[in-house]
C-alpha cells in the first residue's frame, strides 16, 4: 500500500514543543548523548520499534541512527541550533503558537522537520531510516563525515532536511570560509613606518583588493562574497600587532563548482602579503550540491513539489559528493532562520509531514516488488 497515512498536527507540535524546549544552541559545551534532544528522540523512536543506535564523538558531535526494515532512503536532520539573539520578545525555548504559526528556537532551522520525522516514523510500521546530527550549524561536518565512512552504501539516496517550503531541491551554493591571521610590530603610532608594520592595515589593505574581485567582472562577482570579521589591536595610538580576518563565498552550482571555487581560493591568496606575515587557515570548504539525475526519477515517482535552487549551504552536498545522491526538502522558509522570534508556519509543518509520510509509503510499496527490493 502506498498511500500515506495521515498525521496529526498536533502530534508534530507536541514534538516540536519538546524538541525546542531541550536548549541545543551550544552543542560544544551541553551536547553528548544524555543531551534532552537526543533522549527524547531516541525514546520516540524506540516505542515507534526502530533499532536506535547513538555515537557520541565528542566536541558536542553526537550521531543518532534510527532503522527499521529495509528502508533504501536515509533522511537527514540536525538537532542543533543558533544561539538566540537579543532581539526575541518571546521565550526562545517555549514553543508559541499563534496565528498558524509555532514560534520557537529552530522552529524553522530545523526542528520542525524533526519534529514530522518523529511523527511520520510513529503513523506507522513501514521501513525507515534517520539520521539525526548536531553540528551543522557550527559547520563542522563532523557527524555527517564519519557517518558516511561507516555507511554510505547503505542507502540509495538521502533526503536532507532544510527550510524549502516543502519542495524538493535539487541544487544549492557551495560555502567556503577562512580565515587570516596577519602580523605586524607593535609600537607607537608616531613612528615614521606606523602604517606598514600594522597588521590591521595590512587585513584592510587585503580586504580593499579582496573586494575588487567581487565587483562585476571579478571572479567572485556571483560568489555572494563576504569579509565578516577583522578585529585586532590595542588602542588607536598603538600599532597593531596581530589582526584576524575571517571570510567566505558561495560558489554557484555547476559542473565545474569545485574548479570554479579554487580558482576563487587561489586569487584570493595571491592578494596576500609576500613577506610571511599572513596565515592562512581553512575553516570549512563545503561542495556545492549540483542536480544529478539519480534523484530525478525518486521525486517523480514520489509525486513532491520541486522547488527552485537555494542560495544556502546544507550538508545535502556532503553526502552526494560522497556518492550518495540527495535532495533538500523541510518546511518553513530560509527567511525565518536564524531570525528573532523565529517560526515555522503549521501548515507548512502538515505539508512536509505529509511529503516525508508519502516517501515512506512509496519506498514501502515498492520494496514489495522484486525490481524494488533492496537489502543495505
Amino acid at each position: 500500500m502506498s498511500t500515506p497515512i495521515p498525521i496529526s498536527i498536533n502530534t508534530i507540535r507536541q514534538h516540536l514543543r519538546e524538541l525546542v524546549a531541550a536548549d541545543s544552541s551550544d552543542p560544544v559545551a551541553t551536547m553528548n548523548a544524555d543531551h534532552p534532544a537526543i533522549l527524547y528522540a531516541a525514546h520516540v523512536l524506540e516505542c515507534a520499534n526502530c533499532e536506535v543506535s547513538i555515537t557520541d564523538l565528542g566536541d558536542g558531535c553526537v550521531n543518532l541512527l534510527a532503522t527499521r526494515g529495509q528502508p533504501t532512503t536515509l533522511f537527514n536532520c540536525h538537532l542543533d541550533t543558533v544561539k538566540p539573539n537579543p532581539n526575541w520578545t518571546r521565550d526562545p525555548f517555549h514553543l508559541h503558537v499563534e496565528d498558524n504559526r509555532a514560534y520557537g528556537l529552530g522552529a524553522c532551522d530545523i526542528k520542525g522537520a524533526a519534529a514530522c520525522i518523529l511523527s511520520v516514523a510513529q503513523s506507522s510500521s513501514q521501513p525507515i531510516a534517520i539520521l539525526f546530527t548536531t553540528d551543522e550549524e557550527a559547520g563542522k561536518g563532523k557527524c555527517v563525515q564519519l557517518f558516511l565512512k561507516e555507511q554510505a552504501s547503505n542507502w540509495d539516496r538521502v533526503v536532507v532536511a532544510e527550510p524549502t517550503e516543502a519542495k524538493a531541491v535539487f541544487q544549492h551554493r557551495g560555502f567556503a570560509s577562512f580565515e587570516i591571521e596577519f602580523t605586524g610590530n607593535a609600537g607607537h603610532t608616531s613612528g615614521a613606518n606606523a602604517s606598514t608594520n600594522s597588521a590591521i592595515h595590512k587585513a584592510i589593505e587585503w580586504g580593499h583588493k579582496a573586494l575588487a574581485l567581487a565587483q562585476p567582472g571579478g571572479i567572485l562577482a556571483d560568489a555572494r562574497f563576504n569579509i565578516g570579521l577583522i578585529e585586532g589591536g590595542t588602542a588607536s595610538n598603538v600599532i597593531a600587532a596581530s589582526a584576524i580576518a575571517r571570510f567566505g563565498f558561495r560558489p554557484l552550482p555547476s559542473p565545474d563548482a569545485v574548479s570554479i571555487a579554487q580558482q576563487s581560493i587561489n586569487a584570493l591568496h595571491t592578494l596576500l602579503p609576500d613577506d610571511a606575515t599572513a596565515k592562512w587557515t581553512d575553516r570549512f570548504v563545503g561542495p556545492a550540491l549540483v542536480r544529478t539525475e539519480a534523484m530525478t526519477p525518486a521525486v517523480k515517482a514520489w509525486g513532491i513539489e520541486t522547488g527552485p535552487d537555494v542560495d544556502f549551504w546544507t550538508e545535502a552536498a556532503l553526502f552526494a559528493n560522497a556518492g550518495l545522491p540527495a535532495i533538500v526538502l523541510g518546511p518553513g522558509n530560509i527567511a525565518q532562520a536564524h531570525a528573532s522570534d523565529e517560526y515555522v508556519e503549521l501548515d507548512q509543518l502538515e505539508h512536509c509531514a505529509h511529503a516525508y509520510s508519502t516517501i515512506v509509503a512509496k519506498e514501502a510499496a515498492n520494496q514489495l516488488t522484486p525490481e524494488g527490493a533492496h537489502a543495505p
